[in-house]
């Protein structure tokens, strides 16, 4: 009796393998989607031209922009394949209906915020992760090696590509659940804004936050990722507190000195006096701190 009720257990977990075994989805699956032909996919030329921008902070950020067939095809990639998968709640930067108002917003009034930075983090988001992230989403090993080849460049991801930013936080939901799974047990908040980590602290325990700040960084090193030991900041209260150029000490607001120096420029402009901005340039300011104030309150 119990051979046969072994037996038939047995052809019954078969079953249900069979059954619901994920089928993986294919090269012409890939290209029926992204509305493509395979040879398309298959001979996309990765051209890149190399440009570089100055940073507020100093230095400057090099950038690869996509040839128009390829920033095309990736848009496509962007829109059909990407936009509706799943992102870590804690993720703010480049998601569809959120902003730096609402990274900032979630660290007002903080006792202590702890501010990390990832180095080179785009090009670091290796090729090999990537691949991964598609295996792991459905995709042949095929399909899988072709949407790597398409969004990735020189074994990473190319900064100045549609599909980088959104890729970039997709493939690392680990990284923002273990950050944010550990923060939580320290009574603190998370938050990522591409490479920008804020940890906002409602209590003020210095060993508790050097502590934490050395497990952040083991948890970065683990997703390999390099933590910018020379970028990581402990603002108190007592100090202003800026999370991704907001204040964020009693309400999320442009810093005071850039309200101040904008009020400055308009008088000059208004007076037909000489200004260190255009009016295009106070008028985009402006929208900024328009917008800023928009969200912050709720209106």
């Amino acid at each position: 009796m119990w051979p046969q009720v072994l037996i038939v257990a047995v052809l019954l977990l078969a079953v249900c393998i069979l059954v619901f075994r994920r089928k993986e989805l294919s090269v012409e699956e890939l290209a029926k989607r992204l509305g493509v032909t395979e040879d398309q996919l298959r001979s996309t030329n990765l051209d890149y031209k190399e440009t570089f921008v100055r940073k507020r902070s100093g230095g400057n950020r090099r950038l690869l922009i996509p040839a128009d067939d390829l920033k095309s095809l990736q848009r496509r990639i962007l829109r059909r394949l990407l936009a509706r998968l799943k992102t870590h709640p804690a993720t703010t930067g480049f998601e569809p209906g959120k902003s730096i108002v609402d990274n900032a917003k979630l660290h007002v009034g903080m006792e202590v915020i702890l501010k990390m930075d990832i180095v080179d983090f785009f090009p670091s988001t290796t090729a090999d992760t990537v691949r991964k992230y598609f295996r792991s989403i459905g995709w042949c090993r095929e399909a899988a090696e072709l949407l790597t080849r398409l969004t990735t460049y020189e074994g990473g991801l190319p900064q100045g590509a549609p599909s980088s930013p959104r890729l970039s936080n997709l493939v690392n939901y680990r990284l923002d659940a273990r950050i944010a799974g550990y923060v939580a047990t320290q009574g603190a908040t998370y938050s990522r804004y591409a490479d920008d980590i804020t940890i906002g602290f409602s209590i003020d325990f210095p060993s508790g936050i050097r502590s934490a700040a050395t497990t952040v960084r083991t948890i970065i090193k683990d997703c390999d990722y390099r933590p910018n030991g020379r970028k990581q900041k402990i603002l108190r209260q007592h100090q202003q507190q800026k999370v991704t150029g907001l204040v964020v000490n009693d309400r999320v607001n442009v810093p005071r000195h850039i309200r101040r120096k904008l009020r400055a420029v308009e008088r000059r402009l208004n007076t037909g006096q000489r200004a260190t901005m255009t009016r295009e340039q106070l008028d985009g300011w402006k929208a900024l701190l328009a917008m800023v104030e928009k969200q912050r309150d709720g209106s």
